[in-house]
């Protein structure tokens, strides 16, 4: 089967493009090396798949191109901070690119499948709470107040007891609460209608595992720790350290991504997570253990306007399209990093597949 990826020479395009091509696929790519991220073509770029280095928008493809058969859409600029900063950029890369790739979908007679890699963050604020004590339901919301006292939790509006997060399903109403998010949900919206073949769409929570780039200034929080860690830094860590996030290992992603392209039945929207709440506190210790360096985080209170109290999805259907349990942190963390170069140089583990 031919496979066109976009996004390709990313971090995870590229572990995508490379198990297709693994898998007995070809495989041909498209990736604008936007300098916000990339330094040129990187070197973990495989010589058996064919690349065209440009933007999407103003893409026409090449006769490399005429008989795609599957396509995985991941071509985007991310970074929360980086949307904040230049709304119209991001908005119009992310959209306008998927846009495109619409609009040119059509020419490939042979198209069968296509599977759009999304984010957890269009839920936005959708995230629901239970009181453990009298089973009453919360908002997301925080209290300002409670937050300059200290007081990070969700607390529940009966008894006044801190809530647990409940997991997020796929029937929850997307509801993005900045730009990043808002184009992410634009390009599930983009495909809405779309009759030529089944599309299917992965919603990924924050995603770790090798070629993360960990110098890339919007990089995700994980990136930031590991970061940190390995450099001799003490992660600094707002609230309690006590946030529970939901991280996914790469190799989860290209897993799901592998069964869609080779046409296994799915839902039309699919939650990538690993159902495993992890604090930032706990994910400090196993980076630090996978480094094999004793590093302890900074907890240093105060509070991000904006940020969630925790995150946690529901892996469900995830688990019945891989056939096998998320790989959870810990272990994520151990293949992730575990074999990590000094600082500046860059290295895929050897070892990590996206089987158990």
């Amino acid at each position: 089967m031919k496979v066109l990826v976009t996004g390709a020479a990313g971090f995870i395009g590229s572990h995508v493009a490379d198990h297709c091509v693994e898998a007995g696929h070809e495989v041909v790519g498209i990736d604008s090396l936007d300098g916000g991220v990339h330094h040129g073509p990187p070197a973990y770029l495989r010589d058996d798949v064919a690349y065209h280095f440009g933007d999407l928008r103003g893409w026409e493809p090449d006769r490399r191109f005429d008989d795609v058969e599957a396509v995985v859409h991941l071509a985007a600029l991310g970074g929360v901070a980086r949307a904040a900063r230049e709304p119209g950029h991001v908005i119009d890369a992310n959209c306008g690119g998927t846009a495109r790739l619409v609009a040119l979908a059509p020419r490939w007679a042979r198209l069968r499948a296509v599977v759009l890699v999304s984010s957890f963050s269009v839920y936005g604020s959708s995230g629901r709470y239970a009181c453990p004590r009298c089973g009453a339901s919360a908002e997301g919301h925080r209290d300002a107040t409670d937050l300059a006292a200290g007081r990070y939790d969700v607390y529940c509006p009966g008894c006044g007891v801190p809530c647990r997060i409940v997991p997020i399903t796929e029937d929850v109403d997307p509801a993005p609460l900045e730009a990043y998010a808002a184009s992410k949900l634009m390009q599930e919206l983009c495909f809405r209608g779309f009759s030529r073949c089944p599309v299917s769409v992965l919603r990924c929570s924050s995603v770790y595992g090798s070629r993360l780039r960990l110098d890339d200034g919007e990089a995700t929080i994980i990136a930031r720790l590991a970061g940190w860690i390995r450099s001799g830094t003490r992660p600094r860590l707002f609230e309690d350290g006590r946030q529970l996030r939901d991280w996914v290992y790469v190799g989860d992603v290209v897993a799901a991504v592998l069964r869609l392209v080779q046409g296994a039945a799915a839902p039309p929207v699919v939650n990538v997570c690993s159902g495993t709440p992890t604090s930032l506190t706990e994910a400090c210790a196993a980076i630090a253990a996978a480094l094999g360096v004793a590093s302890a985080p900074d907890v240093i209170g105060g509070y991000r306007a904006g940020d969630v109290r925790h995150c946690l999805g529901d892996p469900g259907r995830l688990r019945a399209l891989i056939g096998r349990e998320p790989v959870a942190f810990a272990r994520g963390a151990a293949l992730a990093f575990s074999e990590l170069l000094p600082l500046g140089v860059q290295t895929c583990a050897a070892s990590w597949s996206p089987a158990p």
